[in-house]
């Protein structure tokens, strides 16, 4: 059994990343950094087969800055040992769907630079990829991803707007009805 990183370790590993993969994509002819050559240089390193050819077509323009260097982040993360010594069917979770739900709610320094987004991003990866880090259980680890996770917390901050317009249109009924009534009671003396 391949023994699994700690999150802790992830982070660490996360907050090393080099300056080549934070730099800009390439985007309509202009950036630093091929992002669809480099996840297709990582998924040759991961299924190793150095010589296979290209898996995946990104489609740069299609795709916001911020997502495009999320996955270039991601590229780097998925350098640790651990990633070369697994599974790697799903790869493709991790970069399309879950990178592209969370990418503009976050500034691409912040994945690196910031100790929470890291151990999102750290916990995203791991869930994906079907592991539990080492030294928690799986409901703990889904526990602390919930806690750190940017899509769940912004849905959390829209419901709780929301509750607080209905309350404040509840408020607002409420004392229209009061002046109503006092208007009412008045009207009669």
């Amino acid at each position: 059994m391949t023994e699994v990183p700690t999150i802790s370790e992830l982070i660490h590993h996360i907050k090393r990343c080099p300056a080549e993969f934070i730099a800009a994509p390439v985007r309509r002819g202009k950036g630093e950094v091929y992002s669809e050559a480099l996840v297709n240089d990582v998924l040759r390193r991961l299924m190793q087969q150095p010589t296979a050819p290209g898996k995946v077509a990104l489609t740069a323009d299609r795709r916001s800055a911020a997502e495009l260097l999320l996955i270039q982040i991601c590229c780097w993360v998925l350098t640790h040992p651990f990633f070369a010594r697994i599974d790697n069917s799903w790869f493709n979770e991790v970069f399309w769907s879950q990178l592209a739900a969370v990418a503009p709610h976050v500034k691409s320094e912040l994945w690196v630079t910031d100790e929470q987004r890291a151990e999102e991003l750290a916990r995203m990866i791991l869930k994906c990829s079907g592991y539990v880090p080492a030294g928690e259980t799986s409901d703990e680890a889904l526990d602390r991803f919930d806690a750190v996770n940017t899509v769940k917390r912004i849905k959390v901050i829209e419901k709780t707007a929301a509750a607080e317009e209905r309350a404040k249109l509840l408020r607002r009924q409420m004392a229209e009805q009061r002046a109503r009534e006092a208007a009412n009671v008045y009207g009669r003396e």
